[in-house]
């Protein structure tokens, strides 16, 4: 016996270094009463109860899930499931109430006992054709039901014998059991020897039919009872019926009836109160002292920080099937949600909260390979994702980002093919009183810093900064692997920022309206070509800008069009004041011969979707009237970065030809 329980001890503590559950079996050889089954456990995943149901159990187990040794309490809980005595509903009446315990401190214990066999590999279908009959259903479990109390009994005598090994106090070790569960529940919580009576009781939704003995013992433990009024089954009144019986005993006892919930309930959500009936029970174990909270500290470093489950957290998740799961630890959160252009429509995903504080959210629909946006808000603030390193900055400060891989994105991966420079450049702007202003040069592979180059002028929009392009944009990545393919001439690409410290959004008529415009062709494009070997040729001048930076581009480029000899406007068009000031102020501008001098005046448009339709489509009608001549280009991405990494993608190639 010795030896057993050391090999048990450096069993143990393997498992929890492992983070494995340890399935320990109750009895040596076959469990008394049932020697001759030979049936083999099995699972059902597919079934009209839509869950995960264990069946054919005929060797008992208990599973061990064991709190942070930091957080233990000492109380220990054991779990029966239900199912009617066919079938065992491992999930949400095992282990998710077990990972809620842990979190609180306290060891679980989930129970596989004795059930009925099935004769099929189906045993919901089986079970679903008799549970309209319970007399016959209680006849054809009767023989079971004395099997599985004594289950629950060995069950509690184990955990009991080896409370030290399990840190658990002898003395504070529960009985908890949902549906058939609570039968078993209580077919112990009626008659106990002390070696595997129960420190307290908890049956949820409970079964009475099946118990003979209903005679409340001397030494009955405390109960916490919960049920909902609205039981398939009704079995509600042998909830009440329970809890006055206690109560006449002048037994400590606590009853909550829902009105809504149905039977099986257990950790679902539901969106209505007995989702919270396990926080009750949290509640009753604390003021019963069963769940006294542990302030968690190492003696060898008492500054050391008690763990959590944000250290092991995985923020995004790409499933399978390409569904995604977000994921943010935020325990005295009451309202979490994510947004992003990941999303198929616009608008905030509300993310769940788990046992243990982790809220999460998991797409109903496969994500696309791309490269996506999203933004956590926790209590109405917006929170950067620190679980996560790949990130875009933008004017408003940072959003998270993370890639599903496939053919689809190809061009915006990092490959292993030569990469050219990108630099954080400051500079004065003289038409913005003096100021420091800053922007980003990429600058081609194997660049000799000698060659005169052309420039490309790349604008962000209207959310966004100087970063964003090498950031959400993958504007760096994207032209390496371009020149990778040989397909672009070399050029210096100079990202600015649109944004200036005068207040205002400028996407109005003129480039001289707007301050970045007038920094733009007073001090930018000057200090490029002092700095850089760039050609100052107008045919070696590219613009192109995306939303409020595609205004932007369009401004700067039609009032200044000796300068340009490419412009590409993306997702973007003149609101109907500015096209009215354009028609009656700006007629000499719009017909300037030299816009049609442009070696390619190309649109880009996000699709229907994109906010920016109609303001283009009008647009366009404007240039049609002034004679301008343009092509023009409608595709998929809408309003969002799916859109502009593949519209500079596809003009990048036509520049400098």
């Amino acid at each position: 016996m010795k030896k057993t329980t050391i090999l048990f001890a450096i069993f143990l503590a393997f498992s929890l270094i492992s983070n494995a559950q340890q399935v320990i079996r109750l009895y040596e050889g076959k469990a008394p009463g049932s020697e001759t089954w030979d049936w083999k456990e099995a699972v059902s995943t597919k079934n009209m109860f839509n869950t995960e149901v264990v069946y054919n159990v005929a060797d008992p187990t208990i599973t061990a899930f064991l709190p942070n040794p930091a957080l233990a309490n000492g109380t220990a809980i054991v779990i029966a499931p239900g199912g009617a005595f066919h079938t065992l509903s491992i999930n949400s009446e095992g282990i998710d109430v077990a990972k809620w315990l842990n979190a609180k401190g306290i060891a679980a214990f989930v129970l596989k006992y004795r059930v009925v066999k099935s004769e099929t590999d189906d045993p919901v279908k089986e079970l679903l054709a008799k549970i309209g009959d319970f007399k016959k259903l209680d006849a054809e479990n009767a023989p079971i039901v004395p099997l599985a109390i004594n289950d629950a009994k060995k069950a509690i005598e184990y955990v009991r014998t080896h409370a030290k090994e399990f840190n658990i106090n002898p003395n504070q070790i529960g009985l908890m059991g949902f549906s058939a569960g609570g039968t078993v529940t209580m077919g112990v919580g009626y008659n106990y020897s002390p070696e595997n009576r129960p420190d307290f009781l908890a049956p949820i939704y409970l079964y009475m039919g099946a118990l003979d003995n209903k005679v409340v013992p001397k030494d009955a433990p405390p109960i916490f009872i919960a049920a909902a009024s609205d039981d398939q089954l009704g079995l509600a009144p042998h909830s009440t019926q329970l809890y006055n019986d206690w109560l006449a005993a002048k037994k400590p006892a606590e009853l909550h009836i829902y009105l809504k919930g149905g039977h099986g309930f257990g950790m679902r959500t539901q969106n209505i109160p007995t989702d919270s009936w396990i926080d009750r029970f949290g509640e009753w174990l604390k003021l019963s002292g069963f769940m006294q909270e542990v302030v968690a500290t190492n003696p060898g470093n008492p500054m050391q920080r008690v763990p959590s489950p944000n250290d092991t957290l995985k923020s995004i998740q790409i499933l399978s099937d390409d569904k995604v799961k977000f994921s943010i630890y935020a325990p005295k959160a009451s309202q979490v949600t994510v947004t992003g252009d990941y999303a198929p429509k616009f608008g905030a995903d509300k993310l769940t909260k788990n046992e243990i504080g982790v809220w999460s959210f998991t797409t109903d629909y496969s994500v696309k390979p791309n490269l996506y946006t999203y933004d956590f808000s926790v209590d109405g603030l917006k929170i950067f994702d620190p679980k996560n390193a790949l990130y875009k900055e933008s004017n408003t400060g940072f959003s998270n980002l993370f890639e599903i891989k496939g053919a689809e994105n190809e061009y915006i991966s990092l490959k292993n093919v030569p990469h050219g420079k990108v630099e954080k450049v400051l500079y004065t702007s003289t038409a913005l009183d003096g100021i420091t202003r800053r922007l980003h040069v990429y600058l081609p592979p194997n660049y000799d810093g000698k060659t005169k180059l052309p420039v490309l002028y790349l604008f962000h929009g209207g959310g966004d900064n100087d970063a964003s392009w090498t950031t959400v944009g993958r504007a760096n990545l994207i032209l390496d692997n371009l020149y990778a393919e040989g397909k672009l001439k070399k050029m210096i690409v100079v990202m600015p920022a649109g944004h200036t410290p005068i207040p205002g959004f400028y996407m109005g008529a003129g480039d001289k309206q707007d301050p970045f415009g007038r920094d733009m062709v007073q001090d930018i494009i000057p200090f490029i070509e002092k700095n850089y070997p760039v050609s100052a040729k107008r045919e070696h001048r590219a613009i192109a800008g995306l939303s409020m930076g595609g205004i932007q581009a369009i401004n700067v480029a039609l009032w200044n069009p000796t300068l340009f000899g490419y412009l590409f406007p993306m997702s973007t068009g003149y609101f109907p004041d500015a096209i009215k000031e354009i028609t009656e102020k700006h007629k000499a501008v719009m017909t300037n011969p030299e816009i049609n001098k442009f070696k390619n005046f190309k649109i880009f448009m996000g699709g229907e979707t994109d906010i920016a339709y109609k303001n283009n489509l009008n647009m366009m009608k404007m240039f049609d009237d002034f004679g301008i001549k343009y092509t023009y280009e409608n595709g998929p991405g809408a309003h969002t970065f799916l859109a502009w990494r593949k519209n500079l993608h596809d003009f990048a190639p036509l520049l400098f030809r």
